[in-house]
């Protein structure tokens, strides 16, 4: 009903147009009229609803959306292995178990564990032989009755039957074997079992082992993802890089599921063009939303806002713009009135420039035409009058 009222206070104020500009044409031709503007009184206004602004200049916040995926943090994700070959007796967790750090996820028997423990107390006894061998040609050096050859020689097998211990230890404190219970040879604890443990907070995603499965150091055994701090992977082309800082506030929202956005930052910006689809990955940091459960891979679209802090521009609301193919205009009138009492509002081409969504930076391409207004609602209303004062089709 009101495009039906619009159209009849266009039919009713059509002589409102001021006269136009014509082309001279031949006799019988049709006339054809050039006319760029209209001139309207402020009732007329009124009654189209039309109202004008001053134009602003203001920093125009730019924002970009990105399509991306989740992914775990490096610290936040883990392969489970063993660090020696044996095979699998007991598994304790199942996919999507909640895991902690040190939890035993499943146990493994290991013939190659009893060897090295056994490789541990033959170092250790032939260190302590050698400590004694040694001491006693100390002894005999300051005497004057032992050959320094042989002390030397006694000095060196011990020092590496020392390095020798040291590393077996160490390979068994890898193994979280605590090497006191081999200390004495004669009582010895020869574990045949080991523990395999989360080595972080999580939950397990993958757990391809299976009970009496060989594994070695190469075997993955699980996979446990910690949730609680998450990444997103965004694609971001080059021409866009400029707009995008390290630090940078960022919006997420997940593109198939209804969690709400959560705020993130630009923790980093890769330094690689991809070749496949010739955009650098922007990688944003994010805490999920509480109780949601958001998992790597999950599909994410950020949205960025850009601005210059020091450049400003003229700036229009969105709704002011008349696009013609792809071509923008404004109406703008300096409102100085006629003598016919009416305002002549002329139609201005111009370019964008940067713009968010409601408001957006013009630029006119003759150069500024000084202080204008702007108008800002129903400058269809406009576009439809100057068409008709024209002899345009509205259709």
């Amino acid at each position: 009903m009101k495009n039906i009222s619009y159209l009849s206070v266009f039919a009713f104020f059509l002589f409102g147009c001021s006269s136009s500009e014509e082309k001279t044409t031949e006799p019988g031709a049709v006339e054809v009229k050039n006319v760029d503007f209209v001139e309207l009184t402020d009732a007329q206004l009124n009654a189209m609803e039309v109202k004008f602004i001053k134009p602003e200049r203001r920093q125009v916040a730019t924002s970009l959306y990105l399509n991306g995926k989740v992914s775990s943090l490096p610290n936040y994700q883990a392969t489970v292995s063993a660090n020696i070959q044996g095979k699998i007796e007991r598994i304790m967790v199942h996919e999507g178990s909640l895991v902690r750090r040190g939890q035993t996820l499943m146990t493994m028997s290991s013939m190659a564990l009893v060897e090295l423990q056994n490789e541990f107390l033959a170092a250790k006894s032939e260190r302590d032989f050698l400590e004694v061998e040694f001491k006693r040609q100390e002894e005999l050096i300051k005497n004057n009755v032992g050959a320094l050859a042989d002390f030397q020689l006694t000095e060196a097998k011990l020092n590496a039957a020392l390095s020798r211990e040291k590393a077996i230890q160490a390979k068994l404190e890898l193994l979280r074997i605590d090497a006191a219970g081999l200390k004495n040879p004669r009582n010895s604890q020869i574990i045949t079992q080991i523990s395999i443990i989360s080595p972080i907070d999580g939950y397990v995603t993958r757990l391809p082992a299976t009970i009496g499965m060989l594994a070695n150091i190469e075997t993955t055994l699980a996979e446990v993802v910690n949730v609680s701090e998450l990444h997103a992977e965004v694609a971001v082309f080059d021409k866009e890089l400029d707009l995008i800082r390290e630090g940078q506030p960022v919006e997420l929202e997940f593109t198939n599921r209804a969690f709400p956005r959560v705020q993130g930052r630009v923790a980093h910006i890769s330094r690689e063009i991809s070749q496949d689809t010739k955009a650098v990955m922007v990688h944003v940091n994010f805490t999920p939303p509480p109780g949601a459960l958001v998992m790597p891979g999950m599909a994410v679209r950020a949205v960025l806002a850009s601005q210059d802090n020091d450049a400003t521009a003229q700036t229009v609301p969105l709704s002011s713009l008349v696009q013609e193919d792809d071509q923008f205009y404004v109406f703008a009138t300096d409102q100085t009135k006629g003598p016919n009492g009416r305002i002549r509002i002329r139609k201005y081409k111009v370019t964008l420039g940067d713009r968010n969504e409601t408001t957006t930076e013009v630029i006119f391409p003759n150069g500024d035409p000084g202080p204008l207004l702007v108008a800002q609602t129903n400058v269809s209303v406009l576009e439809t009058q100057r068409r008709q004062a024209s002899g345009q089709s509205t259709e």
